[in-house]
């Protein structure tokens, strides 16, 4: 391009001089002109650059902050979710001891009661603060009514009657080879039965 503006190019386009002159000094300025606005873009095209660079890093930053918090987060409500459920499996637990208590109460052998706590449901059950079960007293009449076969029931057993032995008229001091002689069959019982020491026998015929 400059080749094309020599001086020698404008004297052929039949220019004097003095036009020569003024067309070289315009390019010229038009030239620094566009240099200048040359520098200008690549140091702006730098601090865009450096500002991309810097925007890039902030991005990045707040990406691994933002997965950061939501990684805590996940972890804070999964730990929740734990304590939440120690707590219920600890009611739950406790609920189930105060109804066991209950059936006991109530006359409810532990095996029975074990087979009870398994199929009952807890959900409506509310622990006192007292670490009892609410309304105790309407579930022991509940159960009462509900588990009435399975209570067992204390028969009352009065004092035995004192029966004095009676008085065998046939008893005697006779030796064991004396009664196995006795030839009557009835006779002979009823002398072992007044002899049972000699026979080792300790219950009646």
């Amino acid at each position: 391009m400059a080749a094309s503006l020599s001086r020698k190019f404008l004297a052929g386009l039949g220019l004097s001089p003095e036009q020569q002159d003024a067309v070289v000094e315009q390019h010229q300025a038009v030239l620094s002109d566009v240099k200048a606005e040359l520098e200008e873009l690549r140091a702006a095209q730098t601090d865009i650059t450096a500002v991309q660079k810097q925007l890039d890093e902030a991005n990045k930053a707040a990406k691994s902050s933002s997965v950061y918090k939501s990684e805590l987060e996940d972890l804070r409500a999964e730990f929740d979710a734990y304590k939440q459920k120690q707590r219920a499996a600890e009611t739950l637990g406790a609920k189930k001891a105060a109804y066991t208590d209950l059936l006991r109460q109530a006359g409810i052998s532990d095996k029975r009661a074990a087979s009870i706590v398994k199929i009952t449901d807890f959900d409506g059950m509310e622990m006192g603060e007292d670490g009892k079960l609410a309304k105790a007293d309407e579930l022991s009449a509940a159960i009462q009514s509900d588990w009435a076969d399975f209570i067992q029931r204390k028969e009352q057993v009065g004092a035995p009657t004192v029966t004095p032995p009676a008085t065998n008229p046939n008893a005697t001091t006779m030796t064991k080879e004396q009664i196995m002689a006795i030839k009557d069959t009835v006779k002979r019982q009823a002398a072992m039965k007044a002899n049972p020491g000699l026979f080792g026998i300790s219950v009646d015929f």
